[in-house]
């Protein structure tokens, strides 16, 4: 009782003095929290007042930029008015007042990057090195507009060259030559430099489709060949890793391209071990992929046509791959055997690499087949088909298989060898008389082109 009593005296004397406190002190209290009210008033009212003035100099800032850029605009629509007339001229005499005004507009960012390549491309058509170095100094290239653009040769596409409408393109080979050398200075660079982005914006964006790869592969490994021939006539054997490693489209192309690029360099016996061990897993690689399901008949066939271009070139590599192919099914080799029939009977195929690809593919084919307890006659027929579009050997062990070859026809039945004997009679007639859809394509008794010819 007593603690409560002294604790309730104690509250009071607090209140007391507090009550005191306040009316003695209560002007000074007023005007301290005024103050106190009008400090933060005043506080807020600044603040909003600078995030006024900001947004207005953003505002400001966007209004100005917006105008600038609206005049940059007009500005370069002005230039490019007054330089459309020289841009859009064609022609020889034309190329140096064109290359002048279209470098200038390149460097000075005034044309859209894929409006330069266009204007580049028709540039090149008369000067490939001026094309080549509008489109070094345009930045942000479309690839696949530098692709599309780069057209096969007579040459590349069937292994021969000839003074046919089919071969119109070859006068574009210095263009397609001068974008070829272009993407592999890019993509030195890019290797270099160690770029990471080399795969989406670089040259290699070209090889990330699988689909489109096969779709183009003889386009394609022509593009690449200036690079890859590079790396491996330098030996550098890490970056030709890191470029098959970069997509199975890489690994394709590449493929393709190194199984013809010996150079007869020389080497040491150890180093001469290593290529032909690089050379083996390169063929064996290409083999499994064409025979795979990754490639379907219509790849096989693209694959079959770019290896018979260069056949010569592959030092034997193509052999048991090609083999294999011609003995699988018809549903499975259709495409390719077509287009096989068609180079052959349109002499779509250099004399050289035919002999070869003769000795080495068409008869030890044959020569097997008929040899089997129960042979395919439907593949017997095709063989003998091909073999009749052929030159008869002259000489040699060529000659002596092609004997023993004719010699086991009839053993295989009698039928075989009339058979023959009816293809050659149809090869000579449709090549003295081919239809008119295919006379533009025919090499068969046509010369040589002038090119060609001085070559040699």
């Amino acid at each position: 009782m007593s603690d409560e009593h002294e604790s309730t005296k104690h509250d009071g004397i607090h209140s007391s003095r507090m009550g005191k406190f306040i009316q003695t002190y209560s002007s000074f209290l007023s005007t301290f929290v005024i103050g106190v009210a009008g400090l933060v008033a005043t506080s807020i009212w600044q603040y909003r007042q600078s995030q006024t003035a900001l947004r207005q100099a953003e505002s400001e800032q966007k209004i100005a930029a917006t105008k600038a850029d609206n005049e940059w605009r007009i500005a370069r629509a002005e230039i490019l008015a007054k330089n459309l007339n020289v841009l859009s001229t064609q022609g020889a005499n034309t190329a140096d007042q064109r290359f002048g005004v279209l470098l200038s507009l390149t460097r000075g960012a005034i044309l859209d990057s894929e409006l330069a390549v266009s204007y580049a491309l028709e540039l090149g058509k008369d000067n490939a090195k001026y094309m080549h170095d509008v489109l070094a100094a345009t930045e942000h290239k479309n690839y696949q507009q530098l692709g599309q653009a780069f057209r096969l040769t007579c040459l590349q596409r069937y292994g021969v060259k000839r003074e046919a409408d089919v071969c119109k393109d070859d006068k574009l080979a210095a263009r397609s030559e001068a974008i070829a050398d272009l993407l592999h200075e890019e993509q030195d660079a890019l290797d270099a430099a160690g770029d990471s982005k080399a795969m989406t914006q670089g040259p290699l964006s070209l090889l990330r489709s699988d689909r489109e790869v096969q779709a183009s592969v003889a386009r394609l490994a022509w593009l690449f060949e200036p690079y890859l021939q590079d790396l491996y006539e330098k030996k550098q054997w890490k970056e030709i890793a890191h470029f098959e490693a970069s997509s199975s489209g890489a690994r394709l192309v590449a493929a393709i391209v190194l199984a013809t690029a010996r150079t007869g360099e020389l080497a040491g016996v150890g180093e001469s071990a290593d290529i032909e061990k690089f050379h083996a897993e390169h063929r064996k690689w290409l083999g499994e992929y064409l025979l795979g399901k990754a490639c379907d008949p219509e790849c096989r066939a693209k694959l079959f046509d770019v290896m018979l271009s260069v056949y010569g070139e592959s030092d034997g590599d193509y052999d048991e791959t090609m083999r294999h192919l011609l003995s699988l099914p018809r549903s499975e080799s259709g495409p390719a055997l077509g287009k096989l029939h068609t180079r052959l009977l349109w002499c779509q195929v250099d004399n050289e690499d035919l002999e070869l690809f003769r000795d080495h593919v068409l008869v030890p084919s044959l020569t097997d087949m008929l040899a089997r307890p129960k042979p395919d006659a439907t593949a017997i027929e095709e063989l003998l088909a091909f073999l009749a579009m052929t030159p008869d050997p002259t000489d040699g062990p060529t000659l002596a298989a092609w004997k023993a070859m004719l010699a086991a026809l009839p053993k295989a039945g009698e039928h075989y060898e009339r058979a023959f004997t009816k293809h050659r009679l149809v090869v000579k007639h449709e090549r003295a008389n081919p239809p008119p859809m295919v006379k533009k394509a025919s090499f068969c008794g046509m010369a040589e082109s002038a090119s060609e010819a001085a070559n040699e």
